[in-house]
Parts: structure tokens; sequence; C-alpha cells
């Protein structure tokens, strides 16, 4: 669970921003997008690594990198002057991001062999572990940082997540023959009898449908997950006219702990959904349209927080089902032997929109002031897939299972 740190990374920004003296946002946010552009690379040698070779080595380099990663960003606090010290949160941060990339393109082809039957279930249930993660790690970061301090924060949680990663990553994990069955085997709805190459995939619409859709939603929710915490200290503090400590020190760990239950939730529910109404093609505009729905609803009612928690749940529910159809449209439509190389190209569409969204959305609170901007692009992004996906279908190929 803790690999997923980076679903409360936005709760470090205010601690930095206090502690350097800064008044924007973007500075810090931009140590996303340099963490994506490490992801965006090593998640696709993840996949190729662990299509042929398994899952052990590219999870063992994935707990040293992050590990490395976080003790870099440790040493930028020994620094009074934000022009030094960002370059330590810079340059850790994408040491970290190639890490979580080993992570990110290792893990699709260990739930994708070993579940042909049930991926949207499968894929559900380990990303719900995943999401539900600021439920322990957000309460921690906010203890270790008041207790410990922020440079020891980070060596923390970066020791965690090693220790992590070898205890179950490398000592447990491997991968079934990509054509081996469980008994009873019964295929998906939508599900292929082929094992599509890399180059077969990409003439796939399916695949063109899916990569669209990927990018446009991941931009929408990292204009929004990626500034979270300082999302929140403006409808809160700024507008509503809270403590400021407070909402940064507790109200927002208390929100990414939460909603974490309804992201963990969310997964598991759209995952068993996908599963039993017919596949990804018929689950994914659910998915967006109360995506789409939650954010704006979000905004309008951002200065209240019993309201913030409430309808931050319903936002998290939907998030949390993205990723979960996502990754099991793949085994589903183009077959198992080559998940992981499929899966991870398919996945540059993510990480440049990890590149993109976090500074993008802060950037667009700079200048303009608020937030509102970022979380009205996001929810266009989300009606806009909708879209996508019932257009796109009726020209998918096997067009009578979508």
């Amino acid at each position: 669970m803790f690999v997923m740190i980076t679903l409360i990374w936005s709760q470090f920004y205010p601690y930095i921003m206090r502690f350097y003296d800064l008044d924007e946002v973007a500075p810090i946010a931009l140590s996303v997008s340099i963490s994506a552009s490490g992801m965006l690379v090593f998640q696709i040698v993840a996949g190729f690594i662990a299509d042929r070779l398994g899952p052990k080595l590219p999870m063992a380099l994935a707990g040293i990198c992050f590990l490395a990663g976080m003790s870099v960003i440790s040493w930028m606090f020994s620094y009074e002057s934000w022009e030094v010290a960002r370059v330590y949160w810079y340059a850790g941060s994408f040491i970290a991001g190639i890490g979580a990339g080993f992570y990110v393109g290792t893990f699709p082809v260990v739930i994708g062999r070993w579940f042909p039957d049930s991926p949207g279930r499968a894929f559900g249930i380990t990303i719900f572990g995943q999401n539900i993660s600021p439920l322990i790690t957000s309460p921690l970061a906010a203890y270790l940082i008041t207790n410990t301090g922020l440079p020891n924060t980070f060596v923390s949680l970066g020791l965690m997540i090693f220790a992590l990663m070898y205890a179950i990553g490398v000592v447990f994990w491997r991968t079934p023959p990509h054509d081996w069955l469980p008994e009873g085997f019964r295929p998906p709805v939508e599900a292929t009898t082929a094992n599509l190459s890399l180059s077969q995939a990409v003439k796939d619409v399916r695949f063109w449908i899916l990569f669209t859709v990927m990018f446009s939603t991941a931009l929408g929710w990292f204009l929004i997950l990626m500034n979270i915490a300082t999302i929140i200290v403006e409808g809160l503090a700024e507008k509503a006219g809270m403590d400021y400590e407070y909402v940064a020190g507790s109200f927002v760990p208390l929100f990414m702990s939460v909603t974490a239950i309804g992201n963990g939730v969310g997964a598991l529910a759209w995952g068993v959904i996908n599963d039993r109404i017919g596949g990804p093609l018929r689950t994914l505009p659910l998915v967006y349209a109360i995506g789409g729905i939650a954010i704006i609803l979000f905004y309008l009612v951002y200065t209240n927080p019993l309201l913030v928690l409430l309808v931050g749940v319903l936002l998290y529910f939907a998030l949390g089902g993205e990723p979960a159809v996502h990754f099991a449209a793949v085994p589903t439509f183009f077959g198992r032997k080559f998940v992981g190389r499929i899966t991870t190209v398919l996945n540059t569409s993510v990480m440049t929109s990890a590149i993109i969204g976090p500074y993008l959305g802060a950037f667009i609170r700079d200048t303009t002031g608020s937030y509102f901007y970022s979380l009205l692009i996001a929810a266009i992004l989300h009606i806009f897939s909708v879209g996508v996906v019932l257009l796109g279908r009726k020209y998918a190929r096997g067009d009578e299972n979508v």
C-alpha cells in the first residue's frame, strides 16, 4: 500500500511552502511532472522485463530507486535557499518516479496472467489495496512531520516502501505461463481468444479508444489529485476563513483518509461491475460520467468541510474505478502473453498526463488566483471521454460484444 505514497504527495506542499516561504504552488507541484517523466520511461522497461523474466527483478529495482529518491529529497531541508533545495526536490522526485515506474509496469503482468476469467475484479481488488493506502499513509505522514520533521519523514516513508517491495514483490510475486488457465475457465464477454502482439494491438481501434480516454481522464485527475491539499486549503482556509494550520495539518489528512475508503471501494466495485455488465466499453461511460458530475459538485461545496468530505468520497469513488477498468481492458481485449508491454505503452498516456496535469493545475491557480478553471477542465475532459467511448465502441472490432 505504501507504494501509492503519490496519492498523498500534495499533503507535503503546504509544509514545504511554509518552510521556504513560497507563495506559488507550481514550483512545488513541478516535482510530480518530473517524477512522472521517470515513470513514463521505466514503466515500459519494467513491462518488457516482467513479460520475459517475471516480476522479481523490476520489483527489486523499484524498491531501491524509491528509497534512493526519498533519501535525496530529505537532503533538501539542509539548505535554507529554495534555489538550492529545489535541485534535491526535483532530482529525488525523478529517482522516486523511476521506482514507481518499475512497480507500475510490473503489477499488471502479475494480475493479468493469474486472473484471466475475472480481470475486472482482480484489478479492482489490487487497486483497492493501493487506493486505501492514504487511510494509513496520510495520518502517518502528518504524525511523522509533527514529531520527527520533514527530512526524517521522507526517509521513513522510503524505508517502508523499500521493505514492502522486497518482503512481498521480490519474495512472493511470480507469474504463470502466458497460456495458463484456471480450472473451469470461462472468458469474459469482451475477451479475445488470441494473444495479440504490441504491433497487432496498435492496429485495433479499441487500443486508441483506451489511449484517448486514459489520457483525457488522467489529465483531469492529475489537475486535481496532485493539488488536492492546496485546493482544500483554498476552499476552507482562504475562502471560508478556517484556521490555516488546522486545515493543512488536521483536515487534509482526515480528508485523504476518508476519501481513501471511497477510492478503494470504487476500485473494487467498478471492477466487479465491469465483469458483470460485459466489459470495459460498457463500464467506462458510467465511471466517467459520475466523475465529471462529482468534480463540478466538489467545487460548489468546497467551502463547507462536511460537504467536502461527502462529495470527496463520491469523487474518489469514481476515480478508483478508472484504473481498475483500464487495466482489466488490456488482457480482455488483447490477450495475456504480451500484457506487460501493451499495458505500459497504453500507460504512456497516463504518464504524459502526469507530466502535464499537476503543474498545469497549480499554474492555473497561481495565474488566476483560484483552482476553478482546473476543476472545470477536469470535468469537461470526463464528459468528453464519455462521448469517445460511446462513439468509438460501435466501430470496435467484435462490435456485437461491446
